[in-house]
């Protein structure tokens, strides 16, 4: 029997290569790795950015409250002019369209701003408002709490998303969705903010309730203060 006993010959017939049926399962192998793996990564980024955003959302809130609480926890038994007019009746406004707004609006005086040595021209007692413009809660705010014909406020954006505002005002006996009483405060006040995505947020505030008296309100009448 003729056998080939060339060494090169034997190398040849050993040495095979991938066939086309294992280097399309090697492909598919590996594009299903890449996938998994794309799909890991991707997901991390979302979850990550997702958390991002519900932080910022979450300060954003918290500044908020933190601006508010300062401001009705502060509420000043002071009559407030606009427009250089005399003297308001009442301590607090709550009414349709108030300070331009597309709802209700508020405004009072507040005390707390302090003034060391009375060095910025500007007293301690000043007057805000919250207005809700677009689907954002606004801050408004003016230097006194006695203001001329044409001064505008100074306006600062507080909340977005923001589908409704209210007030209640508390009387020592029952809520009230209205505060008409003149020269005094409500006992209590609450604030209703209903958010699209955290929904009703409900803050309650003591203040410091009472009767202008005359003599307050003609100290009141002779500065800014």
């Amino acid at each position: 029997m003729w056998r080939n006993n060339n060494p090169r010959a034997n190398t040849r017939q050993r040495v095979k290569g991938f066939t086309l049926i294992e280097v399309l399962v090697s492909i598919a192998i590996f594009a299903s790795l890449s996938v998994a793996a794309y799909q890991v990564v991707s997901q991390v980024q979302r979850s990550n950015a997702l958390s991002q955003e519900r932080t910022q959302r979450l300060n954003e809130i918290q500044r908020a409250m933190v601006m508010m609480d300062n401001d009705f926890r502060q509420m000043a038994m002071r009559q407030t002019r606009t427009n250089g007019e005399e003297p308001a009746s009442r301590l607090v406004f709550w009414s349709d369209y108030l300070l331009d707004s597309d709802t209700k609006g508020l405004m009072f005086a507040r005390l707390g701003w302090h003034n060391p040595q009375q060095q910025f021209p500007r007293g301690e007692v000043t007057k805000v408002g919250y207005r809700l413009k677009e689907e954002t809660l606004q801050r408004v705010w003016w230097r006194y709490p006695d203001t001329p014909v044409g001064q505008q406020g100074t306006v600062t954006p507080l909340l977005t998303q923001v589908e409704s505002f209210d007030m209640r005002f508390y009387d020592g006996k029952q809520w009230k969705k209205e505060w008409a009483e003149e020269k005094a405060l409500p006992k209590a006040v609450s604030v209703v903010l209903t958010l699209k995505d955290y929904g009703e947020i409900t803050r309650t505030y003591l203040t410091p309730d009472g009767t202008l008296s005359q003599k307050e309100e003609s100290s009141g009448d002779s500065n800014n203060g």
